[in-house]
């Protein structure tokens, strides 16, 4: 094994070692296994918080590898916006509801079949398969692994450092994981724009490349601003509202997000323009910051930016299984088998089989990361999208009937719209697909606003 291999597998160790930490010190309850007590500072928010809402770093850097600065408009600026309306208006709504995660919220507003309904939604949204795609592109390059078993491995640490600790396992993980986020970076970025050769190799890019539109459509654009509406319905979000310790520090440790979301994408979509610009005939966009490294980094540095690397992926793939174990063991079968907190934890830690080999088939399937996030952000977010507008908003709650089947509506047509864009190249009157399937929820549920008022 190389040196930078020893020095990315030791960061696996370490990061494994503090989370096995983290459990030594949780107490019982499913309140601490799933929200850490309720106790985050500011501080320890953001921890959490930055690393696993950005754990699609190289996606980040396939995108914009592949269509320039408009990286920033699409992938950046809208979760901005959204975030900050996030902390403003929606935070403490939440907080407000009793419960531990989202399916209890829609349980609480709505009823038993909701909160079914929206245990198996977040259990799709959830799905750490892009992760495990990352992690696994990562570590078979660095280590020199088959793809698969790279995949499989991630999962393994992800799933082994949270099983016995939950919340508060990941949170000592994630502190190492955001110092090394941030200081690859930074390595990285010193490196390029200590040499020369970046400045003329920008002139031979193409002239939309560096625009804020890039060679996107209109449409196109629209749709990944509609994507971005996946802020308000993310679980990973919600959880860390749920678990800070007032409704002040889930505001504050947000907006403190958004700034360090700010710097970290100055640097990321900076490196992906660089790869290309630099790198013209790059295999695939998806190795676009290895290779950057790989050529300007020496060995040792190369191997603390890959750890860099593998940080974000490794918050992101813990953070989502972590949420999407709870809502299949807890929030799904646990609510037909009912149990005492003691059982239904023990449900979430079966869980993590399944989840883990739902993840490793989506990677396997959709070897893209960009793909994978539109694909499951067009179907699930006109369906979790009103379910959460009526819960948190009592004003525009419908019954529970129409709720499930607006919700399940719009996740039919955006799900099959996307599948038979994606298997099939069909994409009727060239809409997006997440338009059809908010256009079918939206409409279902003015219905049940309707009827709710004409009975009243």
């Amino acid at each position: 094994m190389s040196v930078d291999g020893r020095i990315l597998a030791a960061f696996l160790a370490a990061c494994s070692a503090l989370g096995l930490w983290g459990a030594r010190l949780r107490k019982e309850g499913l309140a601490d296994y799933a929200l850490a007590g309720r106790g985050l500072t500011v501080w320890a928010f953001v921890v959490l918080l930055v690393p696993a809402f950005y754990g699609g770093v190289l996606g980040v850097g396939e995108f914009s590898c592949r269509h320039g600065l408009c990286e920033w408009t699409v992938l950046a600026l809208p979760y901005y916006v959204f975030a900050i309306l996030y902390a403003v208006f929606l935070v403490p709504r939440m907080r407000r509801v009793e419960g531990l995660t989202i399916p209890d919220h829609l349980g609480k507003s709505y009823g038993r079949l909701a909160a079914l309904w929206g245990a198996f939604l977040v259990f799709l949204l959830a799905c750490p398969a892009d992760g495990a795609l990352m992690g696994g592109t990562l570590m078979a390059y660095v280590l020199g692994l088959p793809k698969s078993w790279a995949m499989a491995l991630t999962l393994l640490v992800a799933f082994g450092l949270l099983r016995r600790g939950g919340l508060r396992s990941e949170l000592w993980a994630g502190t190492l994981q955001f110092l090394f986020m941030f200081g690859g970076f930074v390595l990285l970025m010193a490196a390029v724009l200590s040499k020369a050769a970046w400045k003329p190799a920008l002139t031979t890019l193409p002239r939309d490349f560096l625009s804020l539109s890039g060679d996107l459509s209109w449409r196109q654009l629209a749709a990944w601003w509609l994507i971005a509406l996946w802020t308000f319905v993310d679980p990973t979000l919600h959880q860390r509202v749920l678990a800070a310790e007032s409704v002040q520090s889930a505001r504050r440790g947000l907006l403190a997000s958004v700034l360090f979301w700010a710097f970290f994408d100055i640097m990321t979509v900076s490196a992906g323009v660089f790869s290309r610009a630099l790198f013209p005939s790059i295999r695939d966009p998806l190795w676009a910051y290895p290779t950057l490294a790989a050529a300007y980094l020496p060995s040792v540095l190369k191997g603390l930016f890959y750890c860099g690397l593998l940080a974000s992926i490794l918050a992101s793939t813990q953070a989502k299984a972590l949420i999407s174990s709870l809502s299949l063991g807890k929030d799904l079968v646990g609510s037909w088998r009912g149990g005492s907190d003691f059982e239904l934890e023990r449900q979430a830690r079966r869980a993590f089989v399944v989840v883990a080999i739902l993840a490793w088939w989506l990677a396997t399937r959709v070897p893209s990361v960009v793909k994978l996030w539109y694909g499951l952000g067009s179907a699930v977010i006109p369906a979790m999208g009103f379910l959460l507008l009526g819960a948190y908003a009592p004003r525009f709650r419908v019954s529970e009937r129409w709720a499930v089947f607006a919700s399940a509506s719009g996740f039919a047509v955006s799900g099959g719209w996307a599948a038979a864009q994606y298997f099939l190249s069909f994409n009727p009157w060239g809409l997006e697909p997440l338009l059809p399937g908010l256009l079918a929820a939206g409409g279902l549920w003015g219905c049940g606003l309707w009827l709710r008022e004409r009975d009243d």
